[in-house]
């Protein structure tokens, strides 16, 4: 990462019986390629499309024929490579412009049968997904961070907060995170981060009734500066933590 300290932000790669959970980024080409080779995959599922999880896509077209799910209201964004800024693709490398297919309500493996959730929040466009007997949750980017100090311009905790209550009326138990790692207390770090996002809600809100604009509210709550919002400028900032809530 971009600053120092040098920090290292992992990348899990989830195959479930020939399911594919996200590709990784271009990036790590080398490794994930070596990684694709050695097993089979018949399917592949991106929870959304930036490139730290999508970055890999193109090649798997390409290379492995194989069908890439992406929620529908990306498919058209897929077939155009993004104009990235320097950092993300000193971290992450390209997303190269891919052809994707509408991911269907369910996906099989023979094994397995997943339920495919729209969880907005990390971005417009997110899903997850959901293996009932399992309860497995293959969560993208949603539980990343359960209490952030700033986020990225695109998210908005306002739909993240709504996406998460609607998850709790799912049976989960393990939460694969695509950089966290796995977690067996997956219904725990849902109501973990739903918590947070409530009270933090709740403050923004009083603050607002009391005559306070959203920058003011900012500098309250966030007074310290951040590392994220240091390093990367305006892409991660806390403001859109208040703004969205």
């Amino acid at each position: 990462m971009p600053w120092d300290p040098p920090f290292i932000m992992n990348v899990f790669y989830y195959l479930v019986d020939g399911l594919l959970i996200d590709t990784g980024p271009s990036s790590l080409a080398s490794i994930s390629i070596g990684f694709f080779n050695s097993h089979t995959i018949n399917q592949v599922f991106l929870t959304h499309l930036h490139e730290d999880h999508a970055g890999m896509a193109f090649w798997m077209h390409e290379n492995k024929q194989t069908p890439v799910y992406l929620h529908p209201g990306s498919i058209e964004e897929a077939l155009r490579e993004p104009d990235l800024a320097q950092y993300r693709l000193d971290l992450w490398g390209k997303r190269r412009a891919f052809q994707a297919v509408p991911a269907p309500p369910t996906i099989s493996t023979g094994k397995h049968l997943f339920q495919v959730i729209d969880t907005p929040g990390h971005c417009r466009c997110h899903n997850v997904l959901y293996e009932q007997k399992q309860g497995w949750l293959f969560s993208g980017d949603l539980l990343t961070n359960l209490k952030p100090a700033s986020v990225f311009y695109e998210e908005d905790l306002g739909e993240m907060l709504l996406s998460i209550k609607k998850l709790l009326d799912f049976d989960i138990g393990t939460v694969f995170c695509t950089h966290r790692g796995i977690f067996n207390n997956g219904r725990e770090l849902l109501v973990r981060k739903l918590n947070y996002l409530l009270q933090l809600q709740e403050r923004i809100r009083d603050l607002r009734a009391q005559g306070l604009n959203d920058e003011d509210i900012n500098h309250r709550l966030f007074p310290r500066s951040n590392r994220l919002e240091g390093a990367l400028g305006e892409d991660f900032s806390s403001y859109y933590i208040v703004h969205t809530l």
